[in-house]
């Protein structure tokens, strides 16, 4: 029987142990619109540190912790997965992250973790940078450099603002 509660709880206490040494893990694109608009606003770039300590906490706060539950999250599905790399790290010294995906999938085969919105990651990320983004968006032109925006698929939300911007290249 999977103690998803206990996984759960032992994730967020390792975070907290790691909180004197984490260190850099992960960089999140940050990028901000008008709203709810495709239009960005002038500084509108950025990016977001997290930290090993940081990212496992966040994990343990989204994940669902109900043990009863009828159906596994993503998010839920992605602390599994940490466990059980952790736990494999303690007693092999390596994971093998195939075979993890693999046999936790939870009748889902698909090897994404989990997407998260602003309006969840928000409260776990507030700092001025995440309030006023670095870098402008006349900058866009010199990191997407010779035609690149027009390789872009627009399936995905950024692909799709800087695809249908194309003043952001004049």
């Amino acid at each position: 029987m999977l103690n998803v509660e206990r996984i759960i709880d032992s994730i967020e206490a390792i975070s907290l142990a790691l909180e004197n040494n984490q260190s850099a893990f992960l960089l999140q694109p940050i990028w901000k619109t008008q709203g709810k608009s495709p239009k960005l606003v002038e500084q509108c770039l950025d990016v977001f540190v997290w930290s090993d300590a940081g990212f496992s906490n966040f994990i343990s706060k989204i994940a669902n912790r109900d043990s009863n539950a009828t159906k596994i999250t993503r998010q839920t599905r992605t602390a599994i997965w940490l466990f059980k790399m952790l736990a494999d790290i303690s007693q092999y010294k390596k994971f093998n992250h195939e075979e993890i995906i693999d046999n936790l999938s939870y009748n889902t085969k698909n090897d994404k973790a989990f997407a998260s919105a602003g309006n969840v990651t928000n409260r776990y990320m507030s700092c001025p940078r995440l309030e006023t983004p670095a870098i402008s968006k006349s900058e866009i032109k010199n990191i997407i450099l010779g035609g690149g925006q027009n390789m872009l698929s627009p399936e995905r939300r950024f692909d799709a603002i800087i695809y249908n911007s194309p003043e952001l290249f004049q």
